[in-house]
């Protein structure tokens, strides 16, 4: 049997970097991240738009990322390629928008500004669709944009990298190829009578079930995104969380590498992260292959549902997105898809920020809601905080966020407004 002070599964982002902070704090503790698949970062890690921001709503979201954008930038200054690029988020809208309070709030605080559609016709969107396209597809038109500054495009697979070689340096043990089976509880001082444990016993996780036999721990942190679920039913735990299949779509062709190559921001080569005005559509650019990659976030028709390998679906995206996105960018009609995946989002249905709880011995980080990456840093510092029972976590930069805030029972979040 293997043994370990704590267990942390799954190797995504949140996982690594929860490993990465509980070794750090604790240097002598015996830590261990035990994963499914083969190596690091192969579920919705690697399935991500990977996109960051801290345009949020709520002044907690706000927190998890500024403070997880400011470590991944300094990791980056410090000579590790993140991939990570400042070319701004663009939120193509009407005049509306531009003028709500939120927005207004984040213009005053210099994480925005204002872009005209003159800059933005330059860029080659078209911000007046046909009124045809109007009543067939609900487009509106574009009168102007807002572009968030401290926002732009990352590498997941490189920054799970920089965890995973820190880890080791650290001297974190990796139990790869290894499925945890769901979790069972035991009494914590079992009577070794058959039927255990019962109503009036204390109880716990004493061990996982894995492929690779069992690993016992004394605590237990779960980042398994939409597996938590699964993991934790026998144990009449609540993970909180739904899954919803996600796709993109990466789309070439000459004029794409032309839009690709039009930066609004001063000092960066590559297009905004955009969103465009219509039902959810984000883009976002790819500078290595010039070419673009479209995602939606279809609420409505879409099930809640799990598969454990899930398909991109072409149909999809030749009768629901083109047809939207020709209507701004009519260089789409003319491009073909030349790559095509498929993940999950893990929702908090709630409040669409992440839950950081324990229950028993089993810490549990999910419900990152298509925020796992730009959130990871402090979800990792958050875990690590829960787990060495403290009230509050310290961020990086200095800024300190309750624990509980994340948690379940004294959770009190405002609904995140702005989920793409």
């Amino acid at each position: 049997m293997l043994t370990f002070d704590t267990v942390v599964v799954g190797a995504g982002i949140t996982g690594l970097a929860s490993a990465y902070h509980i070794k750090r704090e604790n240097p002598d503790m015996n830590v261990a991240v035990v994963e499914k698949k083969g190596t690091f970062a192969q579920g919705n890690t690697a399935r991500s738009a990977a996109g960051f921001r801290d345009l949020f709503s709520s002044e907690v979201n706000r927190k998890l990322t500024s403070s997880s954008i400011s470590f991944y930038r300094k990791v980056q200054e410090s000579g590790f390629n993140l991939g990570m690029k400042f070319n701004g988020y663009l939120f193509l809208a009407g005049r509306k928008f531009v003028e709500c309070d939120v927005v207004q709030g984040f213009i005053r605080e210099g994480r925005a500004r204002v872009v005209e559609e003159d800059e933005i016709r330059e860029a080659g969107f078209n911000t007046r669709p046909s009124s045809e396209e109007k009543a067939l597809l609900s487009v509106p038109d574009i009168d102007a944009g807002l572009l968030g500054r401290n926002c732009g495009i990352i590498e997941p697979d490189r920054l799970a990298a920089y965890y995973e070689g820190e880890c080791r340096r650290m001297g974190v043990e990796f139990l790869y190829n290894t499925e945890v089976r769901p979790l069972r509880l035991k009494p914590v001082e079992p009577l070794n009578y058959p039927g255990e444990p019962f109503l009036w016993q204390s109880v716990h996780v004493d061990t996982l079930d894995t492929s690779r036999g069992t690993v016992r721990a004394e605590q237990y942190v779960l980042c398994t995104d939409m597996w938590t679920t699964a993991l934790l039913d026998p144990t009449g735990i609540d993970s909180h969380t739904r899954p919803k299949k996600r796709q993109v779509f990466q789309v070439s062709g000459s004029e794409i590498s032309s839009l690709v190559r039009h930066p609004m921001v001063e000092g960066e080569d590559v297009l905004p992260f955009t969103i465009l005005p219509a039902h959810g559509i984000i883009m976002r650019p790819e500078p290595k292959s010039g070419s673009v990659w479209f995602s939606v976030a279809d609420d409505y028709g879409r099930p809640y549902s799990f598969e454990e390998d899930p398909q991109p679906e072409p149909e999809f995206y030749e009768r629901s997105i083109v047809p939207v996105v020709s209507a701004y960018i009519p260089a789409v009609s003319r491009s073909r898809v030349t790559s095509m995946w498929a993940g999950h989002y893990a929702y908090n249905t709630i409040d669409r920020t992440h839950y950081i709880f324990r229950d028993l011995n089993v810490i549990v980080a999910t419900g990152t809601s298509g925020s796992g990456i730009m959130k990871g840093d402090a979800a990792g510092r958050i875990v690590s905080a829960l787990l060495a029972g403290r009230e509050k976590a310290m961020l990086y930069g200095g800024q300190e966020i309750d624990v509980a805030a994340l948690g379940v029972e004294d959770r009190h979040l405002p609904k995140e407004r702005i989920v793409i």
